[in-house]
């Protein structure tokens, strides 16, 4: 069944940052062009309820942070991943 204005669908929600329920706010042809989160009420372009990949980067943990700040270097594990193993 297609769906229809006011129809709810899942979503990711740009403000939210998580995958939320979503109103159908606009349609183009039989494709949904807009979504409003029913969470927040922001309304955005609807991305067919998939949520943007990770980042490979990540931050130090704030432990790490402080303990750079007295010891006066970053601890190895945080400062180099270790390389993922493939399956």
């Amino acid at each position: 069944m297609n769906p229809r204005i006011g129809d709810i669908t899942d979503d990711y929600c740009t403000r939210c940052h998580r995958m939320t329920n979503h109103s159908v706010a606009a349609m183009v042809g039989e494709h949904v062009a807009s979504v409003s989160c029913r969470t927040c009420g922001f309304q955005h372009d609807y991305r067919g309820g998939k949520a943007p990949a990770r980042s490979s980067k990540t931050k130090p943990s704030a432990f790490d942070q402080v303990l750079a700040g007295i010891v006066g270097e970053m601890p190895k594990s945080a400062a180099e991943p270790k390389p993922r193993r493939k399956r």
